[in-house]
């Protein structure tokens, strides 16, 4: 197991200041790395397809993946408008108005491979999925041609990940005008459950604004991180890192239990592009732990919960609808927020303290719990109390006494 490691002492303009953190499950050696301008090369291979709309062109071009979106969207929406439009009957609204954006954000959906996307994976005879199948007798020759036509374009208009970037970054993602959790796993199978979250704000068609940006490690390990670059990669066209390099001088260990900003927690991106992409490289990652994770109210680096008397009395309870995933059952869930301690009261203090790590005590309305299972939010998150807006409000209640127990 990686243990602690000096930090650099080299005083760049933001050695001190800048905090940085991911996490991971195992441990890997990487060295420190010092304040010279260590900038990864960017190479890029161009997508194929697709149009970019940019601030400099003179006219704007037309964008095949929206086209073909817009010739399937009434037969997707007859299909599956009933289910995943806002107020449908599952939890994940990725038809909701603005609906091309909102599909095109949602996870798993717009992939490099086109036969990786949900659609042809998830939503076909045998992929789990309990409503009407692509692949079914009444929309296989219908609809899913339609589907992978735009996929594939979709896919096309995705540039390379350069070599030099492969293995230590995420893949490309559009990010939500709001919440956004990104994990790590594909990073590393061994960085399951760890995540960089953040607010999108697009302040011009040129700017991005980036703003809590945090990193959250999982209850078994802590991540240590070298250099985040954000990269913006415009569709159909080649990636372009931050101008500003932002986070150059980041050399962060962040511990297991723990969540802390990204640098600042802000980021301005100036070489935004509308409907645009972002990836998140790095120029190393590695696991890193303290110490053997014990956590709960008296042990790990978390501290626990200030107030175990208020979540067994006001909050425990509300907790037991996401012991499906977070219970043990979802890896990536339960590595992400582990509840398992919930399960028939195993370690309640240890749960509390994880879900401690994704609340706001002193502005409870903004804790990651509610914006992210919030019916009424765009925050891509596979349980939304059914979209039922007086569940998800009773929950809220419930666990806020005990988040305002914890300032």
């Amino acid at each position: 197991m990686k243990h602690h490691r000096p930090r650099r002492t080299s005083q760049g303009p933001w050695t001190v200041v800048l905090v940085c953190a991911v996490v991971t499950c195992s441990a890997a050696g990487v060295s420190a790395v010092g304040c010279e301008d260590q900038r990864p090369t960017l190479e890029p291979t161009s997508g194929e397809g697709g149009t970019t709309v940019t601030t400099t062109s003179a006219t704007a071009s037309v964008d095949k993946g929206e086209e073909l979106f817009s010739g399937l969207i009434d037969d997707l929406m007859g299909a599956c408008g009933d289910c995943h439009d806002a107020g449908g009957f599952a939890d994940t609204p990725f038809l909701r108005e603005p609906r091309y954006e909102s599909i095109t954000s949602w996870p798993g959906i717009i992939t490099k491979d086109p036969q990786e996307s949900l659609f042809l994976t998830y939503s076909i005879i045998g992929g789990g999925h309990s409503g009407i199948n692509l692949d079914s007798d009444a929309l296989k020759d219908t609809l899913l041609p339609k589907i992978l036509e735009w996929l594939t374009e979709e896919s096309k208009a995705i540039a390379d990940v350069p070599d030099e970037q492969k293995g230590k970054s995420v893949d490309p993602f559009a990010p939500i005008m709001g919440f956004n959790a990104v994990y790590l796993t594909d990073i590393d199978k061994t960085l399951e459950g760890m995540a960089i979250t953040f607010n999108a704000n697009e302040l011009t068609p040129s700017s991005l604004e980036l703003t809590k940006v945090e990193v959250h490690t999982t209850s078994k390990m802590g991540i240590h991180m070298v250099h985040p670059l954000f990269s913006v990669y415009p569709k159909g066209g080649d990636p372009n890192p931050d101008p500003a390099d932002s986070f150059s001088n980041v050399d962060q260990y962040v511990d297991f239990g723990q969540s802390a900003p990204l640098g600042p927690g802000t980021l301005i991106l100036t070489n935004w592009v509308q409907g645009g992409k972002l990836q998140i490289s790095f120029e190393a990652i590695e696991t890193y732990s303290s110490s053997d994770p014990d956590g709960g109210t008296d042990g790990g680096p978390t501290g626990g919960c200030k107030d175990l008397d208020s979540f067994n009395a006001n909050a425990k309870a509300s907790f037991g609808q996401c012991l499906g995933c977070h219970g043990g059952n979802n890896g990536q869930a339960t590595a992400a927020v582990d509840m398992q301690g919930l399960n028939g009261d195993a370690d309640v203090a240890n749960a509390c303290a994880q879900i401690r790590n994704r609340v706001n005590p002193g502005d409870p309305p903004n804790s990651q719990i509610f914006i992210t299972t919030d019916p009424n939010g765009n925050a891509a998150h596979p349980y939304k109390f059914n979209q039922n807006q007086g569940a998800f409000n009773t929950f809220q209640t419930n666990v806020s006494a005990w988040i305002t127990a914890e300032q």
